[in-house]
């Protein structure tokens, strides 16, 4: 019987069925791609929006997208930004162009302009990098998106612009993202780090230092408190700065808050 080998067809052999042509005619009419951010004049986005308004957080209202979020009082949430299934603590600011999804900020948390936080994983392992097979929007697949880990922005964190901090991510208290970073670890707590992807540069205090002041949890004080105590607040943090930061807490409250 004669075979067809590897690199071409011996003389005599019958040559293989030519396979169907391929059609790319859709065998039925496919649903519309859905849009699920709620759009700037939906009920549903006004109110949430207004709702944060009403508790005392600022939440701008040009193009702000807030589906299913939360602000408290004196937030900041500037222009454009989007929020899905987030939280946005006392006194944190939103800039301007920034994502968030699924992520809890903490008080007095600062992200600037153009940041997405909790960046959705893709799967590189499957056929196609697009998201159609696990994602009903597009009409491929039924179903929710699977699950996707929440991500935490620390107290006093910040991160700069453009930085991009992938979902179940947590940025600890007082650390700092250098604005084009990619973060794909947590950050420890007064950790700077920057890179793509993001590595440790240094810690912004010695290690006792940091521990104190994690310990101290300032971003718990009463606002009235911390305005009485600006001055070293202005200060560089040093040991001494530290003890006074200390001394002057024994006159807080036992349990620690009030009106912003």
């Amino acid at each position: 019987m004669m075979t067809t080998s590897a690199l071409g067809a011996e003389p005599g052999a019958t040559e293989p069925p030519a396979a169907p042509p391929v059609s790319y005619a859709p065998s039925g009419r496919m649903p519309r791609t859905i849009n699920r951010w709620p759009r700037p004049f939906a009920p549903r986005n006004i109110l949430g929006v207004l709702r944060a308004r009403l508790r005392g957080a600022t939440i701008s209202l040009n193009q702000v997208k807030f589906d299913e979020s939360t602000a408290e009082r004196n937030a900041l949430v500037m222009e454009h930004a989007l929020l899905r299934h987030s939280h946005v603590a006392r006194y944190a600011i939103v800039g301007p162009f920034t994502s968030l999804f699924k992520v809890r900020v903490g008080p007095y948390a600062g992200i600037a302009e153009k940041v997405t936080v909790g960046a959705l994983p893709h799967w590189p392992e499957l056929p196609t990098s697009h998201v159609f097979p696990v994602n009903a929007e597009f009409g491929f697949c039924a179903g929710e998106w699977p699950e996707v880990p929440g991500t935490e922005v620390g107290a006093d964190a910040w991160i700069g612009a453009g930085a991009v901090v992938r979902a179940g991510v947590r940025i600890g208290h007082g650390a700092i993202v250098a604005a084009g970073a990619v973060v794909t670890r947590d950050v420890a707590d007064y950790e700077i780090v920057a890179g793509v992807p993001a590595r440790r540069l240094r810690s912004r205090f010695p290690d006792d230092l940091a521990e104190r002041l994690v310990a101290l949890a300032w971003w718990d004080w009463p606002p009235g408190f911390i305005k009485a105590n600006i001055d070293l607040f202005q200060r560089p943090l040093t040991a001494d700065t530290l003890d006074a930061l200390e001394e002057r807490a024994r006159a807080l409250p036992t349990s620690p808050g009030g009106a912003a």
